[in-house]
């Protein structure tokens, strides 16, 4: 019963965090990339060519198109809640999925306190609310991971097929570094156990079955486009990217920044577990060894790549929660432990500290904010007084109630969006003159295209043009500055930090 019981917390601690004010926050990053290619593919009845501004954008795979399109078309719209929702739904899964992962590594409660951790580490939690490619691209690892967990000492048909085709899911959903990161594990599995015979006719063939499906998208794509753009695109963004990037250059150190900040708030426990294998690596366990040398080898990979991005490292994320896992269940040290207990304690109180810090910050505070920061702490005093003897599920409880209040309560309360404004004003015009003509200047990103819902393509401002509205970013170039005053009204929508942000709408008086 007790068991039970914690599953049940849990299941109820992911609703919250994943699905909590999950529309609230206007788009942020990318976001708006995927939400207006599956927007525009609706309008085009397209399933394979995602278009931004009706111009192909082929550079990425199709899954999140395609669930993001699904989910639009099943509400019969497209926002915030519904361009998201795939992902959080992924999110949910991909915790159940590892929770049946690794339970052939640990048995109750590691099982379970190995879930938790993933579900408050920053990486999956960030990720499950955004609309972007990272949280499928890690259920499709996640699923190859459990797969491989289970089906580890057999020659199993289904086993490969399970573990390839979570290889093509992550695959299709970012790109061929699912294929690195998965590939990693049964080679350093084969090389320090010997396991050599998974090379038979059974893994051969699904390997085959799943090389296909993984081409598949892409020859329906260039079928469509009727172009072999497609295949360049894929060789550029996988393979170039790798050796010889034309962007994404960051410092070869980025990774040994972002590697803790996704396992946050458990990066001490990550440093700690790496410190405390090499000391001991002859004496770890066979999977202990396992985990480690994956998780040192994706880094690694990562690194050397010349291509690099802070979220290109996330999927060394569920390897990096077995390898802590195994630390707390083996090698934990007491010292760290009670200062986890420490801070634990003092999380109790933050959410009533939250209540003078944000003034102090010059953040209003509203009358919702308020009762979820009070809401908060009386969540804090009960996972204090109920949950005593659940040890270290309990430190996981007390993080979890304050990434509740940090993600799905303060930053969409605080979270603001030129371009989201932007977009709205564009809307407004378009219901009072939906003749209206539409051009752009210096090309307003997806984001704005997708608030404004503009149902066919803007094309770029010439002298020689009569526009209704004209859409401009950053800055106002000379031939805008000349436009007759008379002629046009002119909204800014000014960005606070980033200038690439801020837009700038003329437009003609609408009766």
């Amino acid at each position: 019963m007790k068991k039970e019981r914690l599953i049940l917390v849990l299941l109820v601690l992911a609703l919250l965090l994943i699905f909590w004010n999950l529309g609230e926050r206007p788009f942020f990053g990318v976001e708006g990339r995927w939400a207006e290619a599956a927007r525009e593919m609706v309008l085009r009845d397209s399933w394979f060519v995602p278009t931004i501004n009706f111009e192909p954008h082929v550079t990425k795979p199709l899954i999140p198109f395609w669930l993001i399109k699904i989910s639009g078309m099943i509400f019969q719209g497209f926002n915030e809640f519904t361009v998201r929702l795939p992902g959080a739904l992924i999110a949910l899964v991909s915790l159940v999925v590892f929770y049946i992962g690794v339970t052939p590594l640990f048995s109750y409660p590691w099982n379970l306190i190995a879930s938790g951790l993933l579900l408050t580490s920053v990486g999956f939690l960030e990720f499950s609310r955004l609309a972007q490619s990272e949280i499928y691209q890690l259920f499709g690892i996640i699923t190859a991971l459990a797969f491989y967990i289970h089906f580890r000492d057999k020659k199993s048909f289904l086993g490969y097929l399970g573990f390839f085709g979570g290889m093509v899911i992550g695959g299709l959903s970012k790109g061929v570094t699912s294929f690195a990161v998965l590939l990693t594990l049964p080679l350093i599995d084969a090389i320090i156990e010997k396991r050599f015979y998974h090379v038979n006719w059974k893994s051969i063939l699904a390997g085959t079955i799943a090389l296909g499906l993984y081409f598949l998208p892409y020859y329906l794509t260039a079928q469509e486009l009727k172009s072999q753009i497609p295949f360049y695109l894929w060789i550029r963004e996988n393979l170039q990217q790798a050796v010889n990037p034309y962007d994404n250059l960051r410092p070869f150190y980025i990774y040994f920044l972002y590697w803790p900040i996704w396992v946050a708030p458990w990066s001490l426990f990550l440093f700690a577990a790496l410190v405390k294998f090499i000391k001991k690596f002859k004496k770890l366990s066979k999977e202990e060894r396992l985990f480690f040398l994956t998780s040192i080898f994706i880094f690694l990979v990562f690194t050397i790549a010349k291509a690099r991005r802070g979220y290109y490292l996330l999927p060394i994320l569920p390897f990096s929660i077995i390898l802590i896992t195994y630390y707390l269940k083996n090698h934990a040290d007491w010292f760290l432990l009670k200062l986890y207990r420490l801070v634990e304690h003092c999380l109790v109180f933050l959410p009533l500290i939250s209540l003078l810090i944000l003034p102090f910050l010059k953040l209003s505070l509203s009358y919702t904010l308020s009762l979820s920061l009070i809401l908060g702490f009386l969540f804090q005093v009960i996972v204090f007084f109920l949950f005593k003897k659940e040890d270290f599920f309990k430190t996981i409880l007390h993080f979890a109630i304050v990434e509740w209040l940090v993600f799905t309560v303060i930053i969409p309360c605080y979270a603001k969006s030129s371009e989201k404004e932007a977009g709205l004003f564009i809307n407004y015009l378009l219901s009072k003159n939906p003749k209206a003509t539409l051009c752009q200047v210096n090309n307003p990103v997806a984001n704005v295209y997708f608030y404004a819902h503009i149902p066919k393509k803007v094309e770029a401002f010439t002298s020689s043009q009569t526009c209704d509205v004209i859409i401009i970013r950053k800055a106002l170039p000379k031939e805008i500055e000349n436009l007759s005053l008379k002629e046009y009204k002119i909204i800014t929508f000014k960005a606070q930090k980033d200038p690439s942000k801020t837009y700038f709408i003329f437009y003609r008086n609408f009766k």
